[in-house]
């Protein structure tokens, strides 16, 4: 540990955001968490949101719909001076246009008057990830947009058992979303060049916690999933770490 403050912000998933909270040396809050959002949504046009078809009880889930519709991340992430991190998983959620542009369809979305609007229309997967196709173009535009900085890709992947070796039921959805994820993190990658700083937890590590405070999921992980998290982090981003190298 050092005595400087370790600052970043989060655009990814409670996956990440948790090694804030849990294991034994938790990582400092994010400053800005940018969550339930994809790629290829956070880089597209605004659409219209009235906060009134957003009727839901948690105050987390109202803020993430309406600033994946107004595209805060977009407006916000040129002007950090600090790095980034970034995970992929909520590209698990399908996308939908809502003729204004690209927002994530994600089950929050699903129960609000939004997911039932004239005109909204579900967009196809980029399944291939090609060099040319919509993903990668999206990638390119984060890039973009993002500060020079360095950006930590937090390489996270969905679980395939649990603590007590039983084979979670999402077992053949999450092998797929895996190998999907593996080159997706690659285009990613490849977008923020020289930025780009990987991290990847130990995959023995990678093992769902059916007591995990947010239930039992391919990505809730065990506490020593997060420890090992927050040690790579801080390498990454703490000036004296032994990673801080890649930053400069």
């Amino acid at each position: 540990m050092t005595g400087t403050p370790l600052t970043y912000s989060l655009v990814g998933s409670c996956v990440t955001r948790d090694a804030a909270d849990l294991g034994r040396e938790p990582l400092p809050p994010p400053v800005h968490f940018f969550s339930r959002t994809r790629v290829q949504s956070l880089v597209s046009a605004p659409s219209p949101i009235d906060p009134v078809d957003v009727a839901l009880d948690s105050s987390f889930q109202r803020r993430v719909i309406e600033e994946d519709h107004r595209k805060t991340a977009a407006r916000t992430l040129p002007d950090l001076d600090h790095p980034v991190v970034i995970d992929l998983i909520d590209e698990r959620s399908p996308l939908a246009h809502t003729g204004s542009g690209i927002v994530t369809a994600s089950s929050y979305f699903k129960r609000t008057r939004l997911a039932k609007r004239k005109g909204v229309v579900q967009v196809p997967e980029d399944r291939d990830l090609s060099g040319t196709g919509p993903f990668a173009a999206a990638c390119h535009r984060l890039a973009a947009l993002l500060p020079q900085q360095p950006v930590v890709v937090h390489r996270a992947y969905w679980a395939l058992r649990d603590t007590g070796g039983r084979t979670l039921e999402e077992a053949g959805r999450a092998k797929a979303a895996n190998r999907w994820l593996e080159r997706a993190y690659a285009v990613l990658e490849s977008a923020l060049g020289d930025r780009a700083v990987p991290v990847e937890p130990d995959p023995a590590l990678r093992v769902a916690e059916p007591s995990h405070r947010w239930g039992l999921a391919p990505f809730h992980y065990v506490d020593d999933y997060y420890d090992d998290l927050s040690q790579q982090v801080r390498a990454c981003l703490e000036p004296n770490g032994p990673r801080a190298f890649r930053l400069r």
